[in-house]
């Protein structure tokens, strides 16, 4: 008996000896961090509700982003609705779900106007927006809203900040109803915008029409310091596609390109600089044809890629009504521009953008739909081009021009 209960004690010494060698072992390896660069948060748009998303979100998980990491912010769109009332609920909401971490806002439409007015208010916390993205915001407003709004008779409340230059438009665009060089401020927030030739827009009115004509803005959604890109459907970095104004949220292509904004923007930090060479017309159908037009005005319009500094533009070109500088079809010779700042853009986070609008305005005080020949946007980005000389096609309805440009190592 005795030498059964020596065993079991040598037993049970090494038991605990076993146990605590095993306690000394590292545990497992901690689980991997989300792939996600940061928490994010989307924003629908009017008379839509999170479920305009599940595709986006879908796609988000699918690169490994965390469900925790994911924020759908939902807001009601009633008759008495108004930006300033949302976006105090938008205030409650980035409180509760992710105060104090850097996070990234994706917004579709009215969502875009809601979530700058809310940053406008709340610069402190807006400092951690590492990127504000649009997908078909009427950061200008919307001819829709001017001329009366919801024909539909659902009239809302929203309306009433939709229309050009609204004190909510006003705010949400740094304090301005329209500036050539920034209207997204000096805050570290990069900022990217997507417009579409095929966005109806509301009551039939795109937002590609013109939306204060005397201010000399063209379109409702692309910003001066903000990467402006234009999905067509004859844009090569769009594969074809051209989405609806509801179909952004959902359209593979923009999704693909806003993961890409979203994993930091770019590479090469502020190594590239671009410039622009010159812009020819090579069709134009709008007004019958007429080329050389002395009424032809328009502008070209640089946009640096990065936040702070960065959310400028560089305005090489813009011809008030009136003037004449046409020559054939080498049309623009840009370095004669007296309104930019200089020879070279930045591209800072390896993003550089081109704006191009080009107008036949039929010696009117507004563009009628076929005045607006030329309609689009260029996104340079390293990790697609290189350095060197390039040029590419933007078009709109009636016409078409390229453009040349070159990008160098700074």
């Amino acid at each position: 008996m005795r030498s059964v209960l020596k065993n079991s004690r040598k037993y049970s010494v090494l038991v605990g000896a076993c146990a605590l060698a095993i306690a000394a072992l590292p545990g497992p390896p901690a689980q991997a961090s989300p792939a996600g660069p940061r928490d994010i948060i989307l924003v629908h748009g009017m008379n839509d509700g999170p479920g305009a998303w599940d595709s986006m979100v879908e796609m988000l998980k699918g690169k490994g982003y965390a469900e925790e990491q994911i924020h759908l912010f939902q807001y009601d769109t009633y008759q008495n609705s108004r930006v300033a009332d949302v976006a105090k609920s938008f205030d409650t909401f980035v409180q509760n779900q992710v105060k104090g971490k850097n996070v990234d806002v994706v917004a579709h439409s009215l969502g875009s106007i809601i979530s700058r007015y809310w940053m406008s208010d709340h610069q402190s916390e807006a400092s951690k927006v590492v990127n504000w993205i649009s997908l078909a915001g009427p950061n200008h407003g919307s001819w829709w809203a001017y001329q009366g709004g919801d024909f539909g008779g659902l009239w809302k409340n929203f309306v009433y900040d939709l229309v050009p230059g609204s004190d909510a438009l006003r705010k949400a665009n740094n304090g301005q109803d329209y500036n050539w060089w920034g209207e997204t401020g000096s805050g570290p927030t990069r900022y990217t915008t997507f417009r579409s030739g095929c966005d109806e827009g509301a009551a039939g009115v795109g937002l590609d029409r013109a939306i204060m004509f005397d201010k000399e803005d063209f379109d409702s959604t692309s910003l001066g310091g903000a990467i402006n890109y234009k999905v067509t459907n004859t844009d090569q970095d769009f594969v074809g596609h051209c989405p609806s104004h509801p179909g952004f949220p959902s359209d593979s292509e923009v999704q693909k390109k806003v993961y890409e904004t979203l994993m930091d923007g770019g590479g090469g930090g502020d190594d590239y600089q671009l410039k622009i060479d010159k812009v020819r017309m090579v069709e134009e159908s709008g007004d019958g044809g007429l080329k050389g037009n002395s009424d032809r005005m328009g502008y070209i319009r640089v946009n640096s890629g990065g936040g702070g500094k960065g959310n400028l533009s560089n305005v090489y070109w813009r011809n008030d009504r009136g003037d004449t500088d046409d020559s054939g079809n080498e049309w623009l010779n840009v370095p004669n521009s007296g309104f930019n700042k200089g020879a070279w853009t930045t591209c800072s986070n390896g993003r550089c953008g081109i704006d191009v609008m080009i107008v036949d305005e039929d010696y009117g005080s507004f563009a009628d739909p076929d005045d607006v020949e030329v309609n689009g946007s260029i996104v340079w980005d390293v990790r697609h081009q290189g350095a060197g000389q390039h040029s590419k096609i933007v078009q709109g309805t009636y016409g078409k021009a390229e453009v040349f440009y070159t990008v160098e190592r700074r």
